[in-house]
Order: C-alpha cells, then sequence, then structure tokens
C-alpha cells in the first residue's frame, strides 16, 4: 500500500507573474480552517451534490479530517486569501487533493499559480502529479488544457495524470 505524506508548502512572495504584486503565498493555519471548507462548499457542492449527495456535517468532517488547514497553500492578495491548493505526497506521484479559488478571482490565473507550484515541487521530486476530478467539474478542460491526461475513469469522476521531467 502506498504511504501518503503530505507536502509542506512553504511561504513565498508570488512572482510577477500574478495578476497582482500585492499577492502572496503562505502554508494554511488553524484559523483558516473555516474559510477553506467554506470555500470548498461554494465550488464544489454543485458538483458533489449531482454526484452523490451533499451531506454537510459528513462533507465538512471528511474535509477537516483528511486535508488539514496547515498542509494547504494559500494564495492571498492584498492581505485576503483568495485561493488554496492541497497536494499530498504519495510513495510514486504527488496527488493533487484540490485547487480552490474564491469564484470573484476564477479565471485570472491565481489556480495556474498555484498549479505552478505543484508542478515545480513534482519536477524537484522527479514524480508525475495525478488528480480526480468529477466530470461535471469545469475544471476538466484545465486540467487537459495543462497537459493532464485522463488514465482512468468511472461514473462520476476522471482519474488524471501529468508526467513531469525531473529537475
Amino acid at each position: 500500500m502506498a504511504t501518503s505524506t503530505m507536502w509542506q508548502p512553504q511561504d513565498m512572495q508570488a512572482t510577477s507573474t500574478m495578476a497582482s504584486s500585492n499577492s502572496r503565498i503562505r502554508r494554511g493555519k488553524t484559523i483558516d480552517e473555516s474559510w477553506l471548507f467554506q470555500l470548498f462548499k461554494k465550488t464544489m457542492q454543485d458538483h458533489i451534490d449531482a454526484a452523490w449527495g451533499w451531506e454537510e456535517l459528513l462533507q465538512k468532517e471528511g474535509f477537516t479530517t483528511s486535508l488539514p488547514a496547515r498542509n494547504f497553500t494559500i494564495l492571498e492578495l492584498d492581505q485576503q486569501a483568495i485561493a488554496c491548493m492541497h497536494l499530498s505526497s504519495k510513495s510514486d506521484h504527488l496527488f493533487l487533493d484540490m485547487i480552490l479559488v474564491e469564484p470573484a478571482y476564477q479565471r485570472r490565473g491565481f489556480g495556474s499559480k498555484l498549479f505552478e507550484i505543484a508542478r515545480e515541487h513534482a519536477r524537484q521530486a522527479g514524480l508525475p502529479i495525478q488528480l480526480s476530478v468529477l466530470k461535471t467539474n469545469p475544471a476538466v478542460k484545465f486540467h487537459q488544457h495543462i497537459g493532464f491526461a485522463v488514465i482512468d475513469e468511472d461514473d462520476h469522476s476522471y482519474k488524471m495524470r501529468l508526467e513531469t521531467a525531473a529537475a
């Protein structure tokens, strides 16, 4: 069975390719838990509800237990959290659990910036990135656009993989 450890995000200033120079990347904190779950709910509830049904208590407990705030990478703009990513290390790949962006900030490059951090970490580790995405999620097209290929699927989701070149 593959072991799972969490990739540990580092605090850093975002690069000048961001939409604003007033952005930074930081590690999640306990104080972020409520915002993280609310962002997950805001961006994913409709997709999860369509696939399996949304059970608030079950979703919240599963989210906070499986995805602790300290293991998130959070992107801030003008000192306000607007996007996040959770990346897990497996024995033979990195697993991109999620990238979430506040709806008002979507399609402005913030999700791409977080993905580039994940891709760079994967390159340095010499590992591919895998993810699972619901078929109804518009992010499927984003993942395909940046090079992910479908390697498996079930009734509700695609399992996708991106090969990365070692650094």
